[in-house]
């Protein structure tokens, strides 16, 4: 009997024993959210076109202020880049990386360098005159440019007046356009064809210029505006200017000269008004 007993309490006690521990896996736990949990609801966006630029992302500061991170600009297109581009042909004279004349030729020496190109004369009796000249770049075309500034500073021995000048639209020594200036301040506008000076226009006679000019440097200027030469002396315009323009012979730069020494520099030639 008290065997029986005995394996009846163990049964009971094992019973409810099983009943708390299945009551306990049942019972489920809640976990509470905060209280600025809000709901979410999530569209889709449209698509952009593959062609239109992204906006940069923004970035929130502790100030609250909205910055713009830096992003690198676009490159401008070719108008872009071309629409103020101004070609450009400069003589600085450091070298004589244009192939200017140089060393003894004829009754004149020729030397570059020191941002100078001098001419001196060899032969004080000469009648000839130095001439030295270079063909411009291809993308600088004289007759194809509306608007060209040619600029140069002409300078000579100390006390003296600089006798020489610019020559442009050179094909050679014998068909060419020139500006000059003579030892007493007058200057010349001239075209030469074929060794001859032209009779009715750019004649080759020496006037007085109406402007001031200097000793030891000048500054000779050519402007084409159009269908207008203009000439000018340190800024000045000449009283014969302007000219009406005509067709160059040639696309080439360069100098004449006929004094004792004669001096250049700062040559350049710029497209564009």
């Amino acid at each position: 009997m008290r065997v029986y007993l005995t394996l009846a309490l163990i049964a009971l006690l094992g019973s409810s024993t099983f009943s708390q521990s299945a009551g306990r896996r049942e019972k489920s736990v809640v976990y509470s959210a905060s209280s600025d949990w809000q709901k979410v609801t999530l569209k889709p966006t449209a698509r952009l076109p593959t062609n239109q630029p992204v906006s940069a992302p923004t970035e929130r500061t502790e100030t609250g202020a909205v910055s713009t991170p830096m992003v690198p600009d676009r490159p401008s297109t070719l108008a872009n880049s071309t629409s103020d581009y101004r070609p450009a042909f400069a003589g600085d004279f450091a070298t004589n990386r244009n192939g200017w004349r140089a060393g003894n030729k004829g009754d004149y020496y020729y030397q570059i360098g020191l941002g100078r190109y001098s001419i001196r004369k060899r032969n004080t009796k000469t009648q000839q005159i130095a001439f030295s000249a270079v063909e411009l770049p291809r993308d600088i075309n004289l007759n194809n440019a509306n608007f060209f500034t040619i600029k140069v500073d002409v300078l000579a021995d100390s006390g003296r007046i600089p006798t020489g000048g610019l020559v442009f639209g050179v094909v050679d020594s014998l068909n060419y356009n020139a500006f000059t200036l003579n030892e007493r301040g007058e200057v010349s506008v001239v075209r030469v064809s074929n060794g001859k000076t032209a009779s009715d226009y750019m004649t080759a006679d020496y006037f007085s210029p109406g402007v001031s000019v200097e000793k030891n440097r000048n500054r000779l200027s050519i402007q084409r505006k159009g269908e207008e030469l203009h000439f000018y002396v340190n800024a000045q315009e000449i009283r014969s200017s302007p000219y009406p323009y005509r067709l160059f012979a040639g696309n080439g730069i360069g100098f004449t000269a006929s004094g004792y020494w004669t001096s250049f520099q700062k040559l350049t030639v710029t497209l564009g008004p």
